[in-house]
């Protein structure tokens, strides 16, 4: 991750946090601009991890152990980042009812892609979901 160091100031900023507060800024009458930031930043980094999938799982006769560990991993990562997202969404004081169920049907609906993968190849019934998914992918 590149990090912006201001020595004088005593911090440090990423180009994440840049962009958020520049979000936060560019739309000051929308008091869900930070938090559509870091819903964009997630939904790319869902689109990043089928992009993965593709190439080095899918693709794969037999994916290495370790990429399969990576995939887990990162499963991981988004589905609790999603949860996470969602759960202050729930909390926002400011945003409508209705706004907050259009945006928590969103999240939900990435959440429901990750679980399918994270059961696809991870789950239980492995062996026979991917049996189930091999003449998709033959």
């Amino acid at each position: 991750m590149k990090t912006l160091e201001t020595a004088s100031l005593g911090f440090r900023l990423t180009a994440h946090d840049i962009r958020a507060a520049a979000a936060r800024w560019a739309h000051p009458g929308d008091p869900l601009a930070e938090w559509r930031f870091e819903f964009g930043e997630w939904r790319k980094a869902c689109a990043e991890l089928q992009e993965m999938e593709q190439e080095k799982i899918i693709s794969e006769k037999t994916p290495a152990p370790l990429t399969l560990r990576q995939h887990r991993y990162l499963l991981f990562l988004l589905m609790t980042r999603g949860e996470e997202l969602a759960l202050h969404l729930m909390q926002d004081k400011d945003a409508s009812a209705a706004e907050k169920g259009r945006l928590i049907d969103q999240v939900d609906a990435f959440l429901g892609t990750l679980r399918d993968s994270w059961q696809t190849w991870h789950g239980e019934a492995l062996p026979a979901h991917r049996e189930a998914l091999a003449k998709f992918f033959a």
